[in-house]
């Protein structure tokens, strides 16, 4: 099986260094020259870690038709805040039947890629999906290299429409035995960890790392109160869930089931995860923590929260914070369910006894 990887940071290199070393051909694409000048010129990649060696590749590029000629699967592995614009780009150079799996997809991911793909060429027969988290806890290292920290025990996907999860399971498992399907997509698309974590831990630590202190991002930066918010946090999202008559999100299971570490509370729970505990801070304040997770996953949930008339005063405090450290208005820049049109898609989501319990001034009209 051929895959073109799209994106050449730490998870494109990590994804890259796994394939190869399981006998598949891989293109690697990335935008910008510099971040695959070292690979083309070495003609591979160089992993440390759980996977340790050289692994060559069979396309190093900058152009997307090259580097998806033939390619059965499509990784997608970049800030979800691109997702739009490569779908613009990829769409014109897709093929029949190929499978584009996002890495993650963070929240709606798979809608926004797909609406583009059809508005770009119109409806096109290839099967997008997406996974909850990405599949490797890793980083980037100088020149061709990159450390794998952890390959993750389990990781949920699913595809939209969900009725080709199946099919991408059946397709992708060999491969990737780590991948879990999920047969109800809004659920797993809910379950974004990342927003959970990376936008409030960096706005409740951003003095320290404005002006570039070192220190441990999960073990020192999640300390006993910063973790009492992502738990506040937690609980405004599972009020979305408990509406929508979805499983809740809970950080320690998904810990549970991708690092095999237990606790009684998120604070136990990342004191304990290995491969957290040399993780350092960004060196810079603005990064993908606030402009990936931010714009696709809490303004993605903020907006999702006031269709339903649910109050979301602390998710809604951390969009605000973050859009004011990073000067940009995340609100409009982000994934909402107005521009992604899903207003019938979530109110059939809705049972009629889910809505009598919200109460008369929250009540949505189903036509």
């Amino acid at each position: 099986m051929k895959f073109s990887i799209i994106g050449a940071g730490n998870g494109g290199r990590a994804f890259a260094a796994y394939l190869s070393s399981k006998g598949h051909p891989v293109n690697l694409y990335n935008r910008s020259f510099s971040r695959i000048a070292d690979i083309k010129k070495k003609g591979g990649v160089k992993s440390k870690g759980e996977i340790k060696g050289y692994f060559p590749l069979n396309i190093i590029t900058q152009r997307l038709d090259y580097a998806l000629k033939k390619a059965d699967v499509i990784l997608v592995v970049t800030p979800a805040s691109a997702h739009k614009d490569i779908a613009q780009k990829i769409a014109h150079f897709l093929t029949k039947d190929q499978i584009i799996l996002l890495n993650p997809g963070r929240t709606f991911g798979a809608i926004e890629f797909s609406q583009t793909i059809k508005e770009e060429i119109g409806s096109f027969p290839v099967f997008v999906a997406e996974t909850q988290t990405l599949l490797f806890t890793s980083r980037q290292l100088k020149k061709n290299g990159v450390q794998i920290l952890k390959i993750k025990d389990s990781v949920q996907f699913s595809a939209y429409p969900e009725k080709y999860t199946f099919f991408v399971y059946d397709t992708l498992h060999e491969i990737f035995p780590q991948l879990v399907p999920v047969d109800d997509y809004l659920e797993m698309t809910l379950n974004n960890i990342g927003m959970l974590l990376h936008p409030t831990l960096s706005v409740l630590n951003s003095g320290i790392i404005d002006i570039g202190k070192e220190f441990k991002f999960y073990s020192e930066g999640a300390t006993k109160r910063t973790c009492e918010v992502l738990e506040r946090i937690q609980i405004e999202i599972n009020k979305i869930m408990h509406i929508l008559g979805l499983k809740q999100i809970n950080f320690c299971k998904w810990a549970k089931n991708s690092y095999g570490v237990s606790g009684k509370c998120m604070y136990d729970v990342i004191q304990e995860i290995i491969a957290y505990k040399d993780i350092i801070v960004p060196k810079r304040l603005v990064t993908r923590y606030f402009t990936e997770d931010v714009p696709t996953g809490l303004v993605t949930i903020s907006s999702l929260a006031e269709f339903l008339g649910i109050n979301t005063p602390i998710i809604d405090s951390i969009i605000n914070l973050s859009s004011i450290l990073c000067g940009m208005d995340f609100k409009s820049l982000g994934r909402t369910i107005n521009k992604l049109k899903l207003e019938e898609y979530i109110k059939r989501r809705i049972t009629s006894e889910e809505l009598i319990n919200m109460g008369a001034e929250q009540q949505i009209p189903i036509n």
